[in-house]
């Protein structure tokens, strides 16, 4: 964006959101009365916030302090994952998410309040600022637009951490209970044969039913395992594409800024081979003056010569006759 709508956008988006499009028109209406039309484009194509990304944005401008904290938590969140993924301690990681989601929790309280005294009332609003507050912590374009002020709408959290918080958490499912014990009884021997036969049966069938839990269990643990796993590799390749993204940007800058730098570095080549040539001009036009005084000097050097002999032979010319 150009310098103007660069200041201008910073202006809109501080606004509430029922005035932000009557002000960006007309700013964008006074850059093109002003002839800057690219400018004018730029703000005119600026979009209106929703109101909890409003909220975020005057938390950034307010409150820049605790936002760069919870970018900072959520940058020790994505190495404390990696981390567990590779073998690291699982409390690393939980004290991570703990510290995320503490400053997730307020700042979303304070966004919710801000909006509320602005007279900003939205369904579900404390909610979404959680979840885009979550976003900007585990997304950099995300972080970027909110450390700039400049959401325009609400953002979902990328990666896996949803489901690897499910492979910490201990595995559910209840142990079966054994059989009661039944209490002897009189009853004649082949009863009681009968009776020990029904509770070997019922004991062996508790047994293979916990069995059958467990295993299922661990089943369910190695598919909870395998989701974490392409979970975080989704993350890590989002990760890595949003850090393509940062760098192709950065480049572009930086080529745009060479450029820029190339052609004002052939101007002033320009202007300087322009400067030279003036110059020897100048100095060509002085030495063919220079050398048209020295002739005149000459000629008015022999002509006071000549007049000097001329007076002095018409001063003795006299003085012999006598």
């Amino acid at each position: 964006m150009t310098d103007a709508a660069e200041r201008a956008a910073g202006e809109l988006y501080a606004l509430p959101p029922a005035e932000f499009t009557s002000a960006r028109d007309e700013r964008a209406k006074a850059l093109r009365k002003d002839g800057d039309r690219q400018a004018a484009d730029e703000v005119k194509g600026l979009r209106k916030p929703t109101v909890a990304a409003w909220a975020l944005n005057q938390l950034a401008r307010r409150r820049r302090e605790d936002v760069e904290a919870l970018l900072a938590a959520g940058e020790e969140l994505r190495a404390a994952q990696e981390e567990l993924l590779g073998g690291g301690e699982r409390s690393a990681f939980q004290e991570a998410a703990a510290r995320e989601r503490d400053l997730v929790a307020k700042l979303g309280a304070d966004g919710a309040a801000l909006a509320g005294e602005a007279g900003e009332r939205a369904s579900g609003l404390q909610e979404k600022l959680a979840r885009t507050l979550h976003a900007a912590a585990l997304d950099e374009d995300t972080a970027e637009e909110l450390r700039a002020g400049r959401l325009v709408r609400e953002r979902e959290a990328v990666g896996g951490f949803g489901e690897l918080g499910s492979v910490l958490a201990p595995a559910g499912g209840r142990r079966p209970s054994k059989p009661a014990t039944a209490r002897p009884s009189r009853a004649k021997p082949a009863a009681k044969e009968a009776s020990s036969r029904a509770k070997r049966a019922a004991g062996a069938a508790a047994k293979d039913d916990e069995r059958r839990q467990r295993a299922g269990a661990a089943a369910k643990d190695d598919e909870r395992r395998r989701h974490a796993g392409a979970a975080a590799e989704d993350a890590e390749r989002r990760q890595r594409a949003a850090a393509a993204r940062t760098d192709e940007r950065h480049t572009r800058r930086e080529l745009e800024a060479a450029a820029k730098a190339l052609e004002h570095a052939q101007e002033r080549a320009d202007a300087a081979k322009a400067h030279a040539a003036e110059a020897a001009e100048r100095a060509r036009t002085t030495a063919e003056r220079l050398k048209e005084a020295k002739k005149a000097a000459t000629a008015a050097r022999r002509a006071h010569e000549r007049a000097a002999n001329a007076l002095e032979s018409a001063q003795s010319g006299p003085a012999r006759k006598s």
